[in-house]
Order: structure tokens, then C-alpha cells, then sequence
């Protein structure tokens, strides 16, 4: 009867109601675009991983995964192969659960931090966020490896903070349990080191650094983060930190504020009410926070009310994350892409719901009228957010399907001693199974350079060489074997028209017309075109 009571008394909390909702709301999302992506065709990066992660799993994949995408990622798919289970259950669990745990994690921490207001408005923002969706449905590392950081984030506020148990166990252990997932988060995708960093900052600048020193459950951290760190460099990365940094870090690039995109790119849209008002609220946010800040100085270390700790918090994940971009790896042209700063996510989100209740609070002291104007201006922004995810999903859940079907086939027609000649190498090697090779590794000259006759030529070492791919949505083919010709149309630049040179084939756009060879000799080689999938020619090699 208790339990019953209790539960009557919750539902007629308002702001908890509008949380289930919310959650709700974060779980159908999810599950939609799971259902309706399980199977699509995988990009470059997400073969990467999946083909190494075959490759672990014991399967006919010989792929070692590339230095830039050194990770946990790959050993943590692998046993869904391994049991026969493959990608779609690999994405339910790495992504989809861990997704909507996103929504459930900022909920708690802004709570623990803040009060129900904020805490809606975040984990709302968090449910319909465009970037998360998306990459809830890629075979991207930035989904886990953020669940795996604002878990971190939640034990260190719940235990550090609150002096609450974290898990059965006391508050004391706070510190070590965070370094565990900080260190997990980082082998998942190394730049989320930014996590402990957030962390160190603020209990330099919040604490005593004698008691620091002398508290032995920071040294048990300190512990714990050596030696994840020399078992992930010893026994999950094929790569050092250095060798890694050597393709993101650019220090002899100017210093720029491109970085400073990352919220546009979040949250901006073409209508006021629709997007920008998100980054409007953001920097307004950013402004509170700062106020905040300024007027405790002086007393942070030493207050235990008020929002002073967890502004400073959040400011620090927003600067450190910006700085680490603007000083050190310094972008050119392009800021990135937006999942590469989900470290600065959650502080970004604390800054427009800190924005908005500000905005409202000073225009109405109707707890009623806020409450309700909240509502409505979220149910705006986040149909934005909704749209811009939806069509984002549903553009790109059919790319790279040419060679997902080329792969397939080859995989059904060729037997395991076949090589294929591909430029696109983890996407064929993950559906075929088979051995692949670059064209220029056949004509054993790298880069665009060679001619048609050093492939040839080269070609003749490789008798086992079965099956040419080429595909129109892969860059890197020579103009003898693929060229692309683009025509200016009522102010539009359109694909003209597809060539294979070498095989005297033309398919042209504009007019409707194409000559496609189906043979072509060259000496005792002959190529058979063999089908074509989308936008992918497939080629029998006969010696």
C-alpha cells in the first residue's frame, strides 16, 4: 500500500511526469531509427571497425584496422560476431541502449546539479538532439564513448559531490570508479581524454591540494589509470598516442576560431523559432554562467549552495574542449565534424537550459506561465532538431549501398582464394570476406599516378585476382579507369556523365544516352563487366 501511495504521489509531480514523457519520447525515437537502419550499407570508418572486428571474431576477414581509428570499439562488436548475432544486434547494444541511457544520464547529473526545470529542458535537448540521433544509427564511436564519459560524470557528482553511494559502494570510491569509465571512454576514442581533464581542472580549482594528495582513494585513481593505460597500449591500440596525433595535430597551422562553428552546427537553423533560438539561448546561458562565476570568486571552494561548482563545471568542459581544438589540433577550412566535440555537449546543453529559464524567469515570476512556456518553446526547437535528424537519416541510410551489394555477390559467386581489386578496401573486404587489393597495389605504384599498362602489368602477378570493383562513390581511381565530367546548369554544377576509359564505356546524364561494353581484351587479360550495383561496375577478371 506504501508502494502504491508513493507512486500516486510521484504521478502528480509534474516535472517527473514530463520526464517519462520525455524518456518515452527518447526511446520511440531510438527505436525507429534503429528499426529502420539495422541493415543500411556502412561507410568507410564504420568498415574500418566492423572489418576488424570480423577479424577478431575468427571470420574470413583479414583487415588490421587503421591507426586514426585505433579503439576498444572493434573488441567490444567482435563477440556479437563471434555468436553469430552480427551488426544489427551490435548496433542495439553499442548504440541504441546506450543512446537513450544519454537521455536517463543528463536527467540525473543536472538534477544532482541543478534543479527539475534544467534538468527537463537538458535531457529533452539530449532526446531530440540531431547529432546524437544521427550517430545513434552509425557504427560511430562517439555514442558509447560519451555514455561511458557523462558516466564518469554522473559518479563523481553523485559520489564526490553528494557524498552518495555510487552503486552499493561509498561515496570514498567516487573518484576511482570514474577513472575506470574516464579510461574506457578514452580507449573507445582517444580525444575523450578530455573527460579526465574536466575532472582534474575542477578539483584543482574546487579542493585543498594537500587533502588531494593525501586522500589514498586518489591515489587507488591514480593507480587504476596507469594501468588501463598501459593495457590499452599495449593490448587494444596497434598504434601509440603519437603516430595517432601525427594525422589530427597540425601545429604549424595558424591558430583560428573555427571551433567556435561546433554550436551553429548543433543547434542553428534557417528560422528563428525553429534553430537559431537554440545558440541564442546558448550564449545567453554562457553569459549567466559567467556572472555567476564572477560574483564567487573567492567563496567556490568554499560553497555548498547555489550553482557556483556545477557552472564552473560545465564552462570548464566547454573550454578546455574549444581550447583543445583551437590551440592544439587546429582545424583549417573546416571546424570538423560536430561528433568530434561531445565532450563539450552536456556543459553546451546546461548553457541553453540555463539561458532559457533565465530569459523566462526575468519576463514572469508565474511559476505556472514558465513552466508552460518552456513546454511549448522546446516542443519548437526540438521539432527542429527532429527534422533536421530525420532527413539527415533517411538521405544518407542508402549510400555506399552499391558496394554493400557488390561485396554480397562476390561473397555468394567467388570462393576464398579469390582476390578483388578494389580502391574501396574495408567496405569490400567486410561484405566479401574476401582478400582485396587497391589498383595501385597491383600495379605496385602508389597513388594516382600509374597508367593503365603498369596495372597490367602488375596484374599478371596476381592470377588469384578475380573481380574488379569500381565505384563511382569512392575517390582515389585513376582517370584511365574512372573519370567523372560535370556540366553547369541554371547556376548548378550536375554529374554530365560517368566514363570508364579503359573499358569504352560512357553513360551520359543529360542526354539520356550510354555505350557500355560488356568485354575488352588486353592481350590475355579480358575484363567481363559482370553487373552493375547502383553505382558500382563489377568486372570478372579472366586470365
Amino acid at each position: 500500500m506504501k508502494r502504491l501511495e508513493n507512486w500516486k504521489k510521484q504521478l502528480k509531480n509534474p516535472y517527473l511526469v514530463t520526464f517519462v514523457i520525455i524518456f518515452i519520447l527518447a526511446i520511440a525515437l531510438r527505436l525507429y531509427y534503429f528499426f529502420i537502419t539495422a541493415n543500411q550499407p556502412l561507410w568507410w570508418d564504420e568498415s574500418d571497425y566492423l572489418a576488424y572486428a570480423k577479424n577478431l571474431a575468427g571470420l574470413s576477414s583479414n583487415w588490421v584496422i587503421t591507426a586514426q581509428h585505433n579503439s576498444l570499439y572493434p573488441f567490444l562488436v567482435s563477440p556479437f560476431y563471434m555468436m553469430g548475432l552480427g551488426e544489427s544486434a551490435a548496433k542495439f547494444f553499442i548504440h541504441t541502449i546506450p543512446s537513450i541511457a544519454l537521455v536517463f544520464l543528463v536527467y540525473k547529473i543536472t538534477l544532482s546539479m541543478y534543479n527539475q526545470k534544467i534538468a527537463l529542458i537538458a535531457s529533452f535537448l539530449m532526446a531530440t538532439h540531431w547529432v546524437i540521433l544521427f550517430n545513434s544509427s552509425r557504427f560511430h564511436v562517439g555514442i558509447p564513448a560519451l555514455f561511458f564519459g557523462l558516466l564518469a560524470i554522473y559518479i563523481f557528482w553523485q559520489g564526490y559531490e553528494k557524498k552518495r553511494k555510487i552503486f552499493g559502494l561509498n561515496y570514498r570510491w567516487a573518484i576511482p570508479l570514474a577513472t575506470i569509465f574516464i579510461m574506457v571512454s578514452y580507449v573507445t576514442r582517444r580525444g575523450y581524454f578530455l573527460f579526465g581533464i574536466f575532472l582534474f581542472f575542477y578539483l584543482i580549482l574546487t579542493r585543498n591540494w594537500k587533502k588531494l594528495i593525501k586522500d589514498k582513494y586518489n591515489w587507488i585513481a591514480v593507480g587504476i589509470f596507469l594501468a588501463m593505460l598501459f593495457l590499452a597500449e599495449n593490448f587494444i591500440f596497434i598504434s601509440d598516442f603519437g603516430g595517432v596525433a601525427q594525422s589530427y595535430i597540425h601545429p604549424e597551422n595558424e591558430i583560428n576560431l573555427l571551433p567556435l562553428k561546433v554550436f551553429n552546427s548543433y543547434f542553428a537553423g534557417q528560422t528563428f523559432f525553429m534553430g537559431n533560438l537554440l545558440v541564442y539561448l546558448f550564449w545567453m546561458g554562457v553569459i549567466v554562467i559567467l556572472s555567476n562565476l564572477l560574483l564567487s570568486i573567492g567563496y567556490i571552494s568554499k560553497s555548498k549552495k547555489g550553482f557556483s561548482k556545477p557552472d564552473l563545471f560545465n564552462i570548464i568542459s566547454i573550454i578546455t574542449t574549444l581550447l583543445f581544438f583551437i590551440l592544439v589540433l587546429r582545424p583549417q577550412n573546416i571546424f570538423g565534424e560536430p561528433r568530434w566535440y561531445f565532450p563539450l555537449l552536456f556543459g553546451s546543453l546546461i548553457c541553453i537550459s540555463r539561458g532559457a529559464t533565465k530569459l523566462i524567469e526575468y519576463l514572469t515570476k508565474n511559476k505556472k506561465i514558465v513552466f508552460i512556456t518552456l513546454i511549448i518553446l522546446f516542443i519548437f526547437t526540438g521539432l527542429f532538431q527532429l527534422n533536421l535528424a530525420n532527413n539527415m537519416i533517411h538521405e544518407k541510410k542508402n549510400s555506399f549501398n552499391g558496394l554493400k551489394e557488390a561485396g554480397l555477390l562476390i561473397r555468394e559467386i567467388s570462393n576464398e582464394e579469390s582476390l578483388i581489386i578494389s580502391q574501396a578496401m574495408p567496405q569490400t573486404i567486410y561484405y566479401s570476406e574476401r582478400q582485396v587489393a587497391q589498383p595501385e597495389h597491383i600495379a605496385g605504384i602508389k597513388g594516382k599516378s600509374y597508367s593503365l599498362d603498369d596495372f597490367l602489368k602488375g596484374l599478371e602477378d596476381f592470377p588469384n585476382a578475380k573481380y574488379l570493383l569500381i565505384s563511382f562513390s569512392e575517390p582515389g581511381h585513376p582517370e584511365w579507369m574512372k573519370k567523372i565530367n560535370y556540366a553547369n546548369y541554371e547556376g548548378k554544377t550536375l554529374v554530365a556523365s560517368w566514363e570508364l576509359p579503359f573499358m569504352y564505356t560512357k553513360i551520359d546524364f543529360l542526354n539520356g544516352e550510354q555505350e557500355v561494353k560488356q568485354s575488352v581484351n588486353y592481350g590475355n587479360i579480358t575484363f567481363n563487366l559482370l553487373d552493375i550495383k547502383q553505382d558500382v561496375f563489377i568486372y570478372e577478371i579472366n586470365f
